[in-house]
């Protein structure tokens, strides 16, 4: 059996995580522990969680998506306006998700197919769509999300949807073969190529899965909002990507993607935002001023840790192959 031996890299997010909690303790009084505290703190973090689900594959790939944002307020916008000029409430899901996909489906073709930089591509995407939904929304106005659809912002029902989605999408991502293809790829692209592994084709299927989870926090979103807004989705790919780092994935993705770790930066992120306003601080440039210090913090310390804890493996490696050769 291999000893893995202890890898502090693991436990820097939970570690992060454990002190903020502490220190927000500590300055509110206790009010971060009250039980309507802690339903607001999860309740906010879902639509992070939600699209960070699909985006976690992306960025096990070694890519980015930029585009989750624009998607939220594409699917979001375009569904409404279907809605209104049918009449049919029930397609606002079907055409949210299709219109999620598709956007998803071009980005992915575009990075693979043509060899563009994916920070390059989904940035370009992010700017353009953004003009085309303020066109659209000016001379559509905003819409109403249909009255058949509001149980979507009960509590309960948002639950429902984040355990079924977060199941579905640990079972591709863990155990099947697309998972384990996006992290072979971030690991080595070129060795995944020349084993076998559809590059492309993972590639494309990972921004899809981005696409279709940003349309499912666009349907919630606006659930909650009661509709559309001129500033949907604004912002909200840098939510999603600063919970993935936070957690501690590595921007070059491979094995250390993994969806506990969205977890903890997802909820490391709200319990900032929430804390600052306990403590009286609700001012967003305080909020993003403290998560850009702590991401750099903690990204420090895990690419740190991560190449120590390579240099052991090699070091043990190599004391192995020469005690093999001394026997």
């Amino acid at each position: 059996m291999k000893n893995k031996g202890f890898e502090p890299a693991r436990y820097i997010p939970f570690i992060s995580f454990a002190v903020i909690f502490l220190i927000f303790l500590i300055a509110s009084g206790g009010k971060n522990i009250m039980p309507f505290n802690l339903k607001a703190i999860l309740d906010q973090s879902i639509v992070v969680i939600i699209g960070g689900l699909g985006t976690i594959f992306v960025v096990a790939l070694g890519s980015v998506d930029m585009t989750i944002g624009i998607t939220m307020a594409l699917s979001g916008v375009v569904s409404s306006i279907i809605v209104d000029q049918t009449g049919l409430e029930w397609l606002i899901v079907p055409s949210a998700l299709g219109i999620g996909a598709g956007m998803g489906l071009l980005t992915g073709i575009i990075v693979s197919k043509f060899k563009v930089p994916s920070f390059m591509t989904t940035l370009a995407i992010l700017i353009g769509m953004r003009g085309v939904i303020n066109y659209i929304q000016t001379n559509s106005g905003l819409h109403f999300f249909p009255a058949t659809f509001k149980w979507m912002n009960q509590f309960s029902a948002k639950i429902i949807i984040l355990v079924i989605l977060a199941a579905l999408m640990i079972y591709v991502f863990e155990y099947t073969k697309t998972g384990k293809y996006c992290k072979a790829i971030g690991e080595n692209e070129l060795a995944a190529q020349y084993v076998g592994v559809p590059v492309q084709k993972i590639r494309i299927i990972s921004y899809v899965f981005s696409g279709l989870t940003a349309s499912i926090a666009s349907l919630l979103t606006m659930a909650n909002v009661g509709g559309t807004s001129t500033t949907m989705g604004v912002f909200y790919e840098l939510q999603v990507m600063i919970a993935i780092f936070l957690g501690g994935v590595l921007v070059t993705g491979g094995t250390t993607a993994r969806i506990y770790k969205l977890l903890v930066g997802a909820f490391t992120i709200t319990i900032i935002e929430n804390g600052l306003i306990l403590c009286g601080y609700s001012s967003s440039e305080v909020s993003e001023a403290v998560k850009g210090v702590l991401l750099m913090v903690i990204l420090f310390f895990t690419i740190y840790f991560n190449d120590d804890s390579r240099k052991k493996f090699r070091f043990q490696n190599q004391k192995a192959r020469q005690g093999g050769k001394n026997q």
